[in-house]
C-alpha cells in the first residue's frame, strides 16, 4: 500500500470520530435477498416458473410438479436433468452465481432460460427450501436444507439422476408478503397458467402435475397440435390452423384460431421467443390487424406463435421477469405477423367476401333520420326515472297488451302484414325489428335488445333467490375443457348452480351440462359456458363478476337479429319486456324501443 493510500484510510477513521452516526447504512445481506427476491418471488406460480426453467435449461425431459394449497405450502419441482455436484449446488444457492454466462457480452448470445443466478438464492431467503441433486452415472448426491437463506444442513442423498427441490411456507419469514397471498384456488389457477406456457412451448418435455396429492394430468411427449389438444382441449385444436411464414430475420410458426374460436379475454395467446414466453402489445396488435374489422370489438382471437431469431438480434434483459423482450427489427417483425396471419385465414377460406346487396345500398339516404332517432333515445333516458313501468305498457298502447281472443296467424316474412280489421297491428321487419301501432304514433322495438333485457332481469333474479329454475336438456351437451378452465369452473360450480345450471363431471377434465336456466336459448351452452368462464378470468370482485356474467349470459342466451318470429313469439316478447323493471334498456345501456308520434311522422311527411 502506498503512501497516499495510508493517509486516505487515516483521514477517513478521524472523520468517522468527528461526525456524528450516519443516516445512510448498508443493509445485510439477507435484507438484500429479501428486497430482491421481491422482483422475481411475487408469488407460488413465480416459483414454479424459476424451478421449471432451471430443470429445462438442465435438460430435462420428464418434469414433475407438485403442489399443495395451492403452492403456499409446498412447491416441489423434480426433473431428470443432468444433477449437480456438492459445490455447485451451493454455489446454485449464492446471488448472481451461474453457469450459463461468464460476463456481460455472453448475454447477446444466451439460449437458455435463466442466466441471471437471482432464482434459487431468492427463493431461499423467503422459504424453506430442500434441495437433492444427482449427477448421470452416480448413485449418490447431495442434499441441501436452507431456512430463509441460511443453510442448515449439507448431506448426501440417494435416488435417480437429476434434481429436486422443495419449497415449503413461502413467505413464513416475511408475513407482510404473505398476506398479499389470494385464496389456494386462485393461486392455483395462476400456477396452472404459468404451466401452461411451459406445456405448450415444450411438447417434448413429459410433464406431470400433481396437487393436493391427485394427479391433474401426466402430459405425454407429443408434437404441438396433440399438445394443444392435451392443454387446452380437444374443443380448441380442432379451430387452430397451421401458420408458417420466415424472412431473413425472423422464422414464425404455430396455430392460429379461426372465426369460431374467437374469445372475450386475452388467456389463450401465447408468443415464444427462442421458446421463451413473452408478453408483447405490439405483436398482439399485429396479430389483430391480421384479421382485420371482422374481429368483433372486444373479442380476442386464440393463438400460439413461436419465433426463432438470432439472439444478438434480441435483448431479454429488461424486465425482472424475463417476460418481455427488446426487438432490433420489430417492425420487420410486425409485417411479418400481419401478413402471415392474413395469408393463413384467407388460404384456409376462413374470411368471407362480403359484398352489399342492392337493398343494403338503397338504404343510405335514409341516414339523414338518424339524428331525430337519436333524440328520441336521449328523450326516453331523460324520463327513465320518472316512467312508472307497471303502467307503461297500458299508457303506450292504449288498451289490453295481449287480446283476450286467440290469434293464430303467424309472421311469415319481413313483408307479411295482417289484414286491416284486426285489431293488435304487429309486423317483424327484416327479422330484427318488431314494428307496431300505438295510441300515439307507432313503436319500434329491437328484438335481440328486449330479450337481453327479459332475459338478464331473470339471471340477476336467480342472484338473488336460491333455488332458480332449471330447464333439463333432452341432449346433454358434453364439453372438453382446459386444465385451467375446469380448475375454474369446479370454483364457480355452486353460483352456476344457483342461476339454474346443472354440469356434472364426466371424467377427466369432460364436464356435461344437463340443465340450463329456464328461458336459456338451446344449443349455445358450450358458447355461454365459456363466456362466463371468460368474465371470472377478468379479476373482478365478486359484485362485478356476477353483473358482467349475467350481461354475457343475456346476450348470448337471447333472440339474436335475423331471427324470424311468430306472431305469439312477438306478443309474447313485447309482453315480457314490460313486466321489466327497466323496460326501455338493454344491460348495456342501449334502446330496446323507439316511438315515433304522429305529430313527427306528420312533420317528416311535411303536412303540417
Amino acid at each position: 500500500m502506498n503512501l497516499s493510500a495510508k493517509l486516505s484510510i487515516i483521514w477517513l477513521h478521524i472523520e468517522e470520530d468527528r461526525l456524528p452516526e450516519s443516516k445512510i447504512k448498508i443493509l445485510s445481506e439477507g435484507a438484500i435477498n429479501k428486497i430482491a427476491a421481491g422482483e422475481v418471488i411475487d408469488r407460488p406460480a413465480s416459483v414454479v416458473k424459476e424451478l421449471i426453467e432451471n430443470s429445462i435449461d438442465a435438460g430435462a425431459d420428464e418434469i414433475t410438479v407438485l403442489l399443495k394449497q395451492g403452492g403456499q405450502s409446498l412447491i416441489q419441482v423434480v426433473d431428470n436433468g443432468i444433477g449437480m455436484d456438492e459445490q455447485d449446488a451451493i454455489l446454485s444457492f449464492q446471488r448472481h452465481a451461474t453457469s450459463k454466462i461468464r460476463d456481460f457480452k455472453d448475454i447477446e448470445k444466451i439460449v437458455t432460460l435463466g442466466f441471471r443466478g437471482e432464482a434459487l438464492a431468492s427463493i431461499a431467503s423467503v422459504a424453506r427450501v430442500e434441495m437433492k441433486t444427482i449427477q448421470m452415472n452416480q448413485i449418490e448426491g447431495t442434499l441441501l436444507q436452507i431456512n430463509g437463506g441460511i443453510v442448515s444442513k449439507v448431506g448426501k442423498t440417494g435416488g435417480n439422476p437429476g434434481t429436486s427441490i422443495a419449497v415449503k411456507n413461502l413467505f413464513y419469514n416475511t408475513p407482510a408478503r404473505r398476506k398479499f397471498l389470494r385464496t389456494d384456488s386462485t393461486e392455483y389457477r395462476h400456477i396452472l397458467n404459468i404451466l401452461n406456457r411451459f406445456t405448450l412451448a415444450y411438447p417434448q418435455i413429459h410433464f406431470t402435475l400433481i396437487h393436493e396429492e391427485h394427479q391433474i394430468y401426466s402430459l405425454a411427449k407429443s408434437d404441438l397440435k396433440g399438445r394443444v389438444a392435451d392443454v387446452l382441449g380437444k374443443n380448441i385444436a380442432d379451430h387452430l390452423l397451421p401458420i408458417n411464414e420466415e424472412n431473413a430475420v425472423f422464422t414464425c410458426s404455430g396455430l392460429l384460431g379461426d372465426f369460431d374460436l374467437i374469445r372475450k379475454s386475452r388467456d389463450e395467446q401465447y408468443f415464444f421467443v427462442n421458446q421463451r414466453f413473452i408478453n408483447d402489445r405490439t405483436l398482439a396488435a399485429a396479430v389483430i390487424s391480421g384479421y382485420g374489422e371482422l374481429l368483433p370489438k372486444g373479442r380476442f382471437p386464440v393463438y400460439l406463435l413461436f419465433f426463432t431469431i438470432d439472439p444478438a438480434r434480441i435483448d431479454v434483459n429488461v424486465h425482472p421477469t424475463k417476460s418481455e423482450i427488446k426487438f432490433a427489427d420489430q417492425q420487420i417483425l410486425f409485417a411479418l405477423i400481419r401478413g402471415a396471419v392474413k395469408r393463413t385465414l384467407h388460404q384456409d377460406h376462413i374470411v368471407p367476401d362480403v359484398r352489399l346487396d342492392s337493398q343494403t345500398a338503397d338504404t343510405r339516404p335514409l341516414a339523414r333520420f338518424r339524428p331525430a332517432i337519436k333524440q328520441e333515445i336521449g328523450r326516453h333516458q331523460t324520463q327513465q326515472a320518472s316512467i312508472d313501468f307497471n303502467n307503461a305498457a297500458e299508457r303506450l298502447y292504449g288498451r289490453e297488451l295481449i287480446p283476450s281472443e286467440s290469434m293464430d296467424e303467424g309472421v311469415g316474412s319481413s313483408e307479411t302484414r295482417l289484414q286491416d280489421e284486426d285489431p293488435w297491428k304487429i309486423w317483424q321487419a327484416h327479422n330484427k325489428y318488431i314494428l307496431s301501432q300505438i295510441k300515439s304514433g307507432i313503436v319500434l322495438i329491437d328484438q335481440h335488445a328486449a330479450h337481453e333485457r327479459i332475459t338478464y332481469e331473470r339471471i340477476k333474479s336467480g342472484f338473488r333467490n336460491k333455488d332458480a329454475a332449471s330447464q333439463q336438456l333432452l341432449f346433454p351437451h358434453t364439453i372438453d375443457l382446459s386444465v385451467g378452465d375446469f380448475a375454474l369452473l369446479m370454483d364457480i360450480l355452486p353460483f352456476l348452480e344457483k342461476i339454474g345450471f346443472i354440469i356434472k363431471g364426466f371424467g377427466g377434465r369432460t364436464v356435461v351440462i344437463e340443465g340450463v336456466p329456464v328461458g336459456l336459448r338451446i344449443r349455445k351452452e358450450e358458447k355461454i359456458l365459456t363466456e362466463i368462464l371468460d368474465e371470472y378470468k377478468m379479476k373482478m370482485g365478486e359484485v362485478d363478476v356476477q353483473e358482467r356474467v349475467a350481461k354475457s349470459i343475456a346476450c348470448r342466451a337471447s333472440i339474436m337479429s335475423g331471427d324470424r318470429l311468430s306472431r305469439e313469439e312477438m306478443l309474447s316478447l313485447i309482453d315480457q319486456l314490460f313486466a321489466c323493471e327497466v323496460p326501455y334498456f338493454c344491460p348495456h345501456g342501449r334502446p330496446t324501443m323507439i316511438t315515433l308520434s304522429l305529430e313527427e311522422l306528420d312533420n317528416r311527411f311535411e303536412r303540417m
